[in-house]
């Protein structure tokens, strides 16, 4: 009976084993779908922050950069663009050992390009949160004065969200170092939660601009939903929104265009990264609502479709290399020069007749 045991259990292991996934394979699986993700997620924020493209008259007369041109000009222009490259080129090699079965090589770029995923994770946290900390101090000095209990109420509650990212960005900082995964989660969850904080602020803006006699009117319609602390994005109020602050900015209810001009203290949790308004330029209010429904805004390029276009062209010099290795011929005899003296021929060997 014992044998027969035995004998079942042995095919069974068999059986399983032939149908079962490596589990290389599955985890390489994750790694590579995590980080498609989060290239897609960080794209935005990162493009948000580059310099807008010129527009001014004398650009005109500036001949157009070519497409494949790579000059440091171009490129650097936005600090996160030679670690993103370096993160798309290192998931581009792993991607491709996987596909090719070689799992035990593939593992090492994909985690190369998660690590350095968490770099720009984190520092892009920074700078969204002191961006969003410079709104909500503007905000702060134009409604905390005012009788408007609806604009106090969110600003209070864009505080609330602006705590949580700052937050976040302490709780990454202090995980296990080789956690990265845990830490790009956290981060993720900032800017998340500063987004929120954002949109929060700039509703508080438009708020505190309303007149009495419309509030109630205005609520019933729609602002009730916007005060939703839980909101997710899901909900399509991106157009109303824009059309209503575009509108206040127009009526100069609003100011278009904001800087840090009044001092503040930044907490402990705050970021190291620190807004100068000489150094940075003023924060547009209609592009940082585009940031907070996930839009890459006006007049910016998008980083993750430049380095792709990179990596394509990688790939394609690669595939016009010669894949055959040209041999080298062997060395000529060295020739000897017609200036050197001649040397003596020996005399022919006499004919026996």
């Amino acid at each position: 009976m014992s044998k027969k045991r035995t004998a079942f259990f042995a095919l069974l292991f068999i059986a399983v084993s032939a149908y079962a996934v490596s589990p290389d394979e599955e985890n390489l699986n994750i790694l590579i779908q995590e980080n498609k993700a989060h290239f897609q997620f960080i794209n935005v924020a990162i493009s948000n922050m580059r310099s807008p493209k010129l527009e001014s008259p004398a650009d005109k007369n500036t001949p157009p950069a070519k497409e494949d041109d790579d000059s440091p000009d171009k490129k650097m222009d936005n600090p996160y663009y030679n670690d993103f490259l370096t993160a798309n080129l290192k998931d581009f090699e792993g991607t491709v050992l996987h596909f090719k079965g070689d799992y035990k090589n593939a593992h090492a770029p994909l985690k190369e390009a998660q690590i350095k995923l968490k770099e720009i994770y984190e520092s892009a946290l920074e700078r969204h949160t002191e961006f969003t900390r410079v709104l909500l101090i503007y905000a702060t000095h134009k409604i905390i004065k005012t009788n408007d209990i609806s604009a106090k109420y969110l600003l209070k509650q864009a505080y609330k969200e602006l705590k949580l990212a700052e937050n976040c960005y302490t709780m990454g900082w202090n995980n296990a170092p080789y956690q990265y995964r845990n830490k790009i989660a956290l981060y993720e969850s900032g800017i998340i939660a500063s987004r929120k904080a954002r949109r929060f602020g700039i509703l508080a803006l438009i708020e505190q601009k309303i007149p009495k006699d419309q509030k109630k009117i205005y609520k019933k319609e729609k602002f009730n939903e916007f005060k939703d602390s839980e909101y997710d994005g899901s909900v399509n109020d991106y157009e109303y929104i824009k059309k209503t602050l575009r509108n206040n900015i127009e009526n100069k209810w609003v100011e278009g265009k904001i800087s840090a001009n009044y001092k503040f203290e930044r907490p402990d949790t705050a970021t190291n990264f620190t807004y100068i308004p000489n150094k940075h330029q003023p924060i547009d209010l209609m592009e940082m609502l585009d940031d907070v429904y996930g839009i890459i805004t006006y007049n910016r390029v998008s980083v993750k479709e430049e380095t792709d276009k990179f990596v394509r062209k990688e790939i394609t010099k690669e595939e016009l290399e010669p894949s055959v290795p040209v041999k080298k011929e062997d060395p000529k005899p060295a020739v000897p020069n017609n200036s050197a003296a001649p040397s003596k021929t020996p005399a022919p060997a006499p004919v026996k007749n």
